[in-house]
């Protein structure tokens, strides 16, 4: 291995630089010596195995779960109507198993499909 270094600096700044680079020098031919003392070989030098990066399958396709045969829709509909006098997001909730947002984008559609309607109380009637 050889590493060559050439700088070229004006007079002033070559005097300013010349102290740490006998420095530099000095522990350069140092570590040079300490590799022909140990009669370091090319044979000795580690084998580098290059990082493999992972290669990027195409995209995997998702699955699509089982349609259930009862929409959430059609069970949030289905315990609306069973509660007569009206029923809440959290007693739907309780009742039905689903999550607040499922309950509350499903009955954000029942009511534009005028299948439900909101009571002043809050509570969810059938129409």
């Amino acid at each position: 291995m050889k590493i060559a270094i050439t700088i070229e600096l004006d007079k002033e700044s070559a005097e300013t630089f010349q102290a740490p680079f006998k420095n530099l020098s000095k522990q350069i031919n140092d570590l040079i010596g300490m590799f022909k003392k140990a009669d370091y070989k090319v044979e000795d030098e580690p084998v580098l195995v290059p990082e493999t990066k992972p290669t990027k399958s195409a995209p995997k396709k998702l699955k699509k779960k089982p349609s259930s045969k009862i929409s959430v829709k059609s069970t949030i509909l289905k315990a609306v109507k069973n509660h007569k006098d009206g029923i809440n997001t959290k007693d739907l909730k309780q009742e039905t198993g689903l999550t607040s947002k499922q309950i509350s984008n499903n009955l954000f559609h029942l009511k534009k499909d005028k299948k439900v309607e909101k009571t002043e109380g809050g509570l969810f009637m059938a129409i």
